[in-house]
């Protein structure tokens, strides 16, 4: 198991490169925050504008993420405390400290395709 943030699973979802690793995450049992679900949304929707997805398929995309729960999805509110003193203290988006504190209570991996958040990540000894 391993938590997974907004940024690959917009690759997953969009077949953005590398999104063949993405899979491989989810297959194997993969857990991320509600949040994850609406940055998602929020990237497909900028791809319908840009003419890079059909508007059928993005709502398609996100209807079978709901209903199918390919992956755990955690509400993200018990963790916002934690999440607001790591993005203070390492002056990161509460969104990625989100994921961080997530993988922390968990104890388990962090999947991102952020450089930043991966490094923020293993200064606090969380695997990436």
């Amino acid at each position: 198991m391993r938590v997974i943030d907004s940024s690959v699973l917009v690759k997953y979802f969009s077949r953005e490169k590398g999104w063949e690793r993405a899979r491989k995450y989810i297959v194997e049992g993969a857990i991320t925050l509600d949040l994850a679900i609406k940055e998602l949304s929020n990237a497909i929707w900028k791809k319908v504008l840009r003419d890079e997805i059909d508007p059928k398929l993005a709502v398609e995309i996100v209807e079978d993420i709901i209903r199918e729960k390919p992956l755990i999805i955690e509400e993200e509110t018990k963790y916002l405390v934690e999440a607001l003193e790591y993005s203070i203290k390492y002056k990161i988006t509460i969104y990625d400290a989100l994921f961080i504190v997530l993988a922390k209570n968990k104890n388990l991996e962090l999947v991102t395709a952020d450089k930043k958040q991966a490094e923020v990540a293993e200064k606090i000894g969380i695997k990436t």
